[in-house]
């Protein structure tokens, strides 16, 4: 998604109206202590909140829902935008326990307690890294572009092409110099040629992993330091 300027887009999705009134009255008089740029959407429900996905950097997700449920949603966000930071919300603790299959970072109660949907945010907020941007052309026209829409980049002499939505944006630097700009916690250099996105590597065994239907090969001289930002982002933000 090409982007004009940094904003934390809080999303809540309940089928109950006044709950998602409940929500947002705790998250405004949260938010309004901070410096960051943000703003609030609602949705009645899991298929029209994934119509709006990408563009989300946190939810709140009640389990309960017709039709599509809290945990049938959270398993399309992960493909969808696997950096939005999922809390789950629930009455019903013995459902806890499948919220982790889709990587909630919190879960809050209902009836909703203040200090705890705040707790809650502040841990979402704390790991929002797909906000950082880069700036980035296409067609000669310079944009603004969330670092987590890039799946993987390449190298070429003197210039770095980066996959974005299916379509490929360029920036005039090196490879090693993209290296410096991109989030460190996110992106893992693979090659001489290609910097890859951590939260779209699927199914790593022995050097080796998909990127939607690419097959990649990390070098050997990079594969301890790629192994160990792998383990890194799996513990510390795909698990949340």
């Amino acid at each position: 998604m090409i982007v004009d300027k940094k904003k934390i887009c809080i999303g809540i999705c309940d089928d109950r109206q006044e709950a998602i009134f409940e929500l947002q009255k705790y998250i405004e008089e949260n938010m309004h202590r901070r410096k960051e740029d943000w703003e609030i959407r609602s949705f009645s429900s899991g298929g029209e909140l994934l119509q709006k996905i990408e563009e989300l950097s946190i939810v709140f997700l009640d389990i309960e829902m017709p039709e599509l449920d809290g945990i049938e949603t959270g398993r399309e966000i992960l493909k969808r935008n696997p950096g939005c930071r999922i809390i789950m919300a629930t009455g019903m603790v013995e459902r806890f326990k499948e919220a982790f299959q889709i990587r909630a970072v919190r879960f809050v109660t209902k009836p909703f307690v203040k200090e705890e949907v705040e707790e809650a945010l502040d841990a979402a907020l704390s790991n929002v890294w797909e906000q950082k941007t880069i700036e980035l052309s296409l067609n000669r026209i310079s944009y603004k572009i969330y670092q987590r829409e890039i799946t993987y980049v390449r190298a070429f002499n003197g210039y770095t092409e980066y996959a974005v939505n299916e379509q490929w944006m360029r920036k005039d630097i090196t490879l090693e110099e993209a290296e410096k700009l991109l989030d460190g916690r996110i992106f893992a250099k693979v090659d001489r040629q290609h910097i890859v996105n951590l939260a779209y590597v699927e199914n790593y065994k022995d050097g080796s992993f998909f990127l939607g239907n690419m097959k990649f090969q990390v070098s050997r001289r990079l594969k301890k330091e790629f192994e160990k930002q792998y383990i890194e982002y799996d513990l510390r933000y795909r698990q949340g």
